[in-house]
């Protein structure tokens, strides 16, 4: 192919993506911000050096089906590539790999015609080109043994023999197994240490201090979940499912461009609502009972992550009432030890401190350590392309977390019977700022006076 005719093909490919594209989002992270981060990786790699970064893998959900593709987010924080069968391979200092010198080599899957008949557009290699602006692109078929100079790396920055690839029961090898797998042997053969926690820390400290680009998605995240659970709180009424308060809720983010719910939905009534992980959402909700609902969407990636309580009927028993009062203040506490500087240790202490004298003062605990019953999790995490993030220890600008204080108190437990069955948890997203913590998910009403306000609304359905 002359010189001519491969610009010319090249500049079709690119025609018919960008016209494909226009049919489809376009607020995706630039390849500027992927190409950045593998600068930031590459910057702290030793100088011989490896990073082998695998793409996520596909899972079987029953017989020869399998759960919708999922991409491992380090690897999407590093390439942008949504496929499968895929590695990446960075070095500090440029190397020659299959005929061409960089820093940056990846391998993707091959076009196929009766797989995309199936399931897709696949990229390959133009397609990947096109959207990207990486050095060597190659096809995975590619990827053997033989184009690693083992001899000249002295470290290998890597994850993936935590992340489950390698399995030798596979009933039938795919791509990325395979080419763990040569990793796997070419490493133990030529005695080569992985640096597993020394790439957890570098990826920790890049993904937790979000860009301009990540908060902008983040914030869409919020915006699409807080709309969720504003219908929610108008629709909920005795004798709903608490399936359909989750359908309501998953018809808002999809209807806004939300590809999936960041997590399985929590919608929890009563007893449930003491479940801290429950997903069954089968139960019929009942007059006087509490709806918690912890749902949230993911956009581009980024998830958000909150949490509502909300009565059924559209208003709070005096007990639930007092509870969810005791459990608002110390989301404000927690809100307000949110700051630059401030060890992530602060909130947890500050949201816990007004719940633990909430309930000695009401006589359902006797101490700090009882009160911890019914207060069994953390106030925070970090939020970001996973729903539990990586992220620093020691807050900063650009870091966010959650604030989700919570108080369950389950039948049977060693309290007046007035409190039984109550669950309530309030989550939002704060993003820290030099200028304090801004709460980006504050579109739903938290206060018991605005969430009885918008029970009275009526909702879409």
């Amino acid at each position: 192919m002359t010189k001519t005719s491969t610009y010319l093909f090249l500049l079709g490919i690119l025609f018919a993506f960008s016209s494909i594209a226009q049919d489809y989002p376009n607020d995706y992270l630039s390849p500027a911000f992927h190409a950045d981060r593998r600068a930031a990786v590459k910057k702290q790699l030793s100088d011989k050096g490896v990073g082998i970064f695998f793409a996520g893998q596909t899972r079987q959900r029953s017989n020869d089906t399998e759960f919708q593709f999922a991409q491992n987010k380090n690897f999407y924080y590093l390439t942008g590539l949504n496929e499968p069968n895929a590695v990446l391979l960075l070095f500090k200092q440029p190397v020659s790999l299959l005929g061409k010198t960089g820093t940056e080599f990846i391998f993707v899957q091959n076009r196929d015609p009766f797989k995309e008949l199936w399931t897709g557009k696949i990229l390959g290699v133009d397609g990947y080109r096109a959207q990207s602006n990486m050095e060597n692109i190659f096809i995975n078929d590619q990827f053997k043994a033989s184009i690693l100079p083992m001899a000249s790396i002295d470290s290998v920055f890597s994850l993936f023999r935590t992340e489950g690839i390698i399995n030798k029961y596979k009933a039938k090898e795919d791509a990325l197994t395979r080419m763990a797998s040569t990793v796997d042997s070419l490493l133990s053969s030529s005695n080569k240490p992985v640096a597993s926690r020394s790439t957890l820390a570098i990826m920790r400290n890049l993904r937790g201090i979000k860009t301009a680009e990540e908060i902008t998605l983040i914030k869409k995240a919020a915006t699409i979940s807080t709309l969720g659970h504003n219908d929610v709180m108008r629709a909920i009424k005795p004798g709903m499912k608490e399936f359909q308060a989750q359908a309501i809720m998953e018809y808002h983010f999809k209807t806004n461009g939300s590809e999936y719910p960041g997590y399985a939905s929590i919608n929890g009534a009563a007893e449930n609502a003491c479940v801290l992980h429950y997903v069954t959402n089968l139960k019929t909700v009942k007059n006087g009972d509490l709806l918690l609902s912890d749902c949230a969407a993911e956009y581009h990636g980024y998830t958000a992550d909150v949490t509502r309580t909300v009565p059924a009927n559209g208003k709070f028993s005096d007990a639930q009432k007092t509870l969810y009062e005791i459990v608002l203040a110390a989301q404000d506490a927690g809100i307000a030890a949110s700051q630059a500087g401030a060890p992530m240790a602060n909130v947890d202490a500050a949201a816990r401190a007004v719940v633990n004298a909430g309930l000695i003062k009401l006589g359902i605990a006797k101490n700090d350590m009882e009160a911890r019953t019914y207060f069994p999790h953390g106030t925070s995490h970090h939020l970001g392309l996973d729903v539990h993030d990586l992220g620093p220890r020691t807050l900063q600008a650009g870091v966010v977390i959650t604030v989700e204080p919570g108080i369950y108190i389950p039948a049977g437990s060693k309290c007046d019977k007035k409190w039984w069955n109550i669950g309530i948890r309030i989550e939002d997203d704060i993003l820290i700022t030099e200028k304090g913590p801004e709460n980006i998910s504050a579109g739903s009403p938290r206060t018991v006076a605005d969430i009885e306000k918008m029970a009275k609304q009526k909702g879409i359905f």
